[in-house]
């Protein structure tokens, strides 16, 4: 049997707003400020994921592969400037030679302008490995322009080029007074290496 509603009822359902999709209710309260550092990780992480697991196949992570490549591209590279190409802190980077270097892939030596300056190279089994794994990679590269595009693709890369630079000139400012101790707890150092012995 059909259900009725007194007019009263039916009148003031009738001029009840219907709820507003999840995303919708959320659009007028997302900061851009807030956002842009998420949406660039996630993004990051949908780029790199068949990377990923192309490199695990052959036991090698993301930043080894990075910096396998970068030395093949650039032959013999200082230390210093490596880091600086591969966006990796220089004690990253020192335990990242290190190991390619335990597997072969590597070899280190000092530079003969300047003795303070360590150079990094592939050798003859680090750049079989490279030349191994670059058809794979040009196939997901290929499949990232094609999903996105090529001129979208050349744009995104242009603004995130554009975006680096012009951050390097910002000063950030924050407010350097004492936190307060009711929101922030600090919590004691953990202490690394081994206890001395008394």
């Amino acid at each position: 049997m059909k259900e009725t509603t007194p007019d009263g009822a039916r009148s003031r359902m009738g001029n009840l707003k219907k709820p507003e999709p999840l995303e919708a209710a959320r659009k007028g309260r997302k900061s851009i400020v807030n956002v842009l550092p998420l949406a660039l990780v996630r993004a990051r992480e949908s780029i790199m994921m068949p990377f990923r697991n192309l490199l695990r196949r052959h036991g090698l992570t993301e930043p080894q592969f990075r910096v396998l490549r970068t030395v093949d591209e650039l032959a013999d590279i200082e230390l210093t400037e490596l880091s600086r190409v591969t966006a990796l802190l220089v004690p990253s980077l020192s335990r990242i030679v290190r190991e390619l270097e335990q597997r072969g892939y590597v070899e280190r030596e000092t530079d003969p302008r300047d003795m303070r300056c360590m150079q990094v190279r592939l050798t003859e089994r680090g750049r079989r490995l490279v030349q191994l794994l670059t058809p794979d990679c040009e196939v997901i590269y290929g499949q990232i322009k094609r999903a996105m595009g090529r001129e979208k693709l050349h744009q995104l890369q242009s603004l995130l080029e554009e975006l680096e630079t012009k951050l390097g000139y910002v000063e950030f400012k924050f407010d350097d007074s004492e936190p307060d101790d009711d929101v922030v707890s600090l919590a004691p150092l953990k202490q690394r290496g081994r206890p001395r012995k008394g």
